[in-house]
């Protein structure tokens, strides 16, 4: 199931992208490669952000656990 998630945002990350792209005068090829590698930017962010969120939650829960 999270792996929907994550490429349902990815779907419509890249599509508001292409709209945006085309708005601004580029052709759709162009708006298209664009918004791939911004829409792969913006998608490792957020691979980036969960990782370390989890990374340090794990080591809080570790801290706790010592008494």
């Amino acid at each position: 199931m999270a792996k929907n998630l994550w490429e349902k945002d990815r779907k419509s990350i890249y599509r508001g992208l292409v709209r945006e792209y085309q708005q601004e005068g580029y052709d759709v090829k162009e708006a298209r490669r664009l918004a791939s590698q911004e829409t792969e930017e913006i998608m490792a962010d957020k691979k980036f952000f969960v990782a370390n969120l989890i990374e340090v939650e794990e080591e809080e829960a570790g801290e706790d656990r010592t008494y």
